[in-house]
């Protein structure tokens, strides 16, 4: 998920307050994102849906890199 080593993760879940909550949140949204993969047909908002998640995704995990990037 990541590109930092666990320990770093594991410190900032329990240090870092907006850490804990990008980490949460972007686990709901590959949740979200399996749910929908699982579909056997993406009706046009579906596709729109994925899109949308995927960017809100990206922005947590850069969030999360450079709060890392910060401490490290």
């Amino acid at each position: 998920m990541l590109k930092v080593n666990e320990e770093l993760v594991q410190k900032l879940l329990k240090e870092n307050e907006e850490f804990k909550e990008l980490y949460h949140e972007h686990i709901s949204l590959e949740q979200d994102l399996e749910a929908l993969y699982s579909l056997k047909y993406f009706p046009p908002e579906v596709e729109v849906r994925i899109k949308e998640i995927k960017k809100r995704k990206l922005k947590c995990k850069d969030r999360m890199e450079q709060i890392a990037a910060e401490l490290d």
